[in-house]
């Protein structure tokens, strides 16, 4: 491992994150090891690149200004990491004291194609109802405890891959990067999904919910779209039809797998009013998407 030939490329996207990013760097700095390459896929128009130019100069950032939504930053990002592992982590990501150590030790001694990790709340944020209830819409099943070993679904802001794993650059350059799809298309080929437990990141991730709200229509529309790209109409009014039921199948799963999380439990109870509405935004977003395509969605996520 070197400078010129990385063990791991952690790529970050960045749209606007505020001064979270600085966090999840600092995090970073305080254990980097020559050789682990960091991009920070930009396309900020807050200054952000520069202040990461000018305190984190051994971050890689890289102008995108092109890239409007994150799978999008990721895929620029991840086309042009050069370490044979690339692991992906979001500006509100904190890492552990020894993640990027057991990131690189995990894919030498697993054949894995995909290792990644849970997904906790920052200690601060435990007490935030607005927190908590963003959270459990989008990391619920990586809440603790997250088994380890072989899983059935992994994050998309705390996951490693390597590189036979992911599509050609040119395909992240221009479509970017979709981890459900990428996770679904290496499952159906016999690929393990692995969770190793030194690979846990919290996050503090302060969205106001009505902008988290808004954001989860254009996940719901942009998956949805590309889930039945090209599909005859019969399948996409297939799917459509179903979309009224998914904000209660939604609530009734996450109940379900929360049955061994106790404090995760007790704060979807609380939380249910805010999460039963996310799941309507996605829902109507799904529902668009069926029917009439992305639209402006692929390039409004944001978050």
């Amino acid at each position: 491992m070197t400078a010129d030939r990385p063990a791991l490329s952690i790529v970050i996207a960045s749209l606007n994150p505020g001064q979270v990013i600085f966090e999840c760097l600092s995090a970073l700095e305080s254990q980097r090891e020559q050789g682990v390459e960091v991009v920070v896929a930009d396309a900020s128009a807050d200054g952000t690149a520069d202040r990461i130019r000018s305190k984190y100069p051994w971050a890689r950032v890289l102008n995108v200004p092109d890239a409007h939504s994150l799978p999008r930053l990721r895929g620029a990002g991840m086309a042009d990491a050069v370490a044979p592992v690339i692991g992906i982590l979001d500006p509100w990501c904190l890492v552990g004291s020894t993640w990027i150590a057991d990131a690189i030790r995990a894919h030498e001694e697993r054949r894995e194609l995909v290792i990644g990790g849970g997904v906790e709340l920052e200690q601060l944020e435990r007490r935030s109802f607005r927190a908590w209830a963003t959270y459990l819409f989008d990391y619920w099943e990586f809440a603790s405890p997250f088994e380890s070993g072989p899983v059935p679904v992994l994050p998309g802001n705390n996951i490693t891959y390597k590189r036979a794993a992911l599509p050609d650059t040119d395909t992240l350059r221009s479509a970017g990067f979709w981890k459900a799809f990428t996770n679904e298309r290496l499952r159906d080929a016999g690929q393990t999904l692995w969770s190793s437990p030194g690979l846990t990141v919290r996050i503090r991730r302060r969205i106001p919910l009505r902008r988290f709200f808004r954001s989860r229509y254009h996940h719901g529309r942009s998956y949805a779209a590309m889930r039945v790209g090209g599909a005859p109409i019969m399948r996409r009014l297939k799917w459509a039809a179903v979309t009224p039921a998914l904000p209660l199948l939604f609530l009734a799963r996450q109940l379900r797998g929360l049955a061994g999380k106790p404090t995760a439990r007790g704060w979807f109870v609380v939380c249910v009013p805010a999460l039963l509405a996310f799941h309507i935004s996605w829902a109507w977003g799904e529902l668009g998407g069926y029917l009439a395509g992305p639209g402006r969605s692929d390039d409004a996520i944001h978050s």
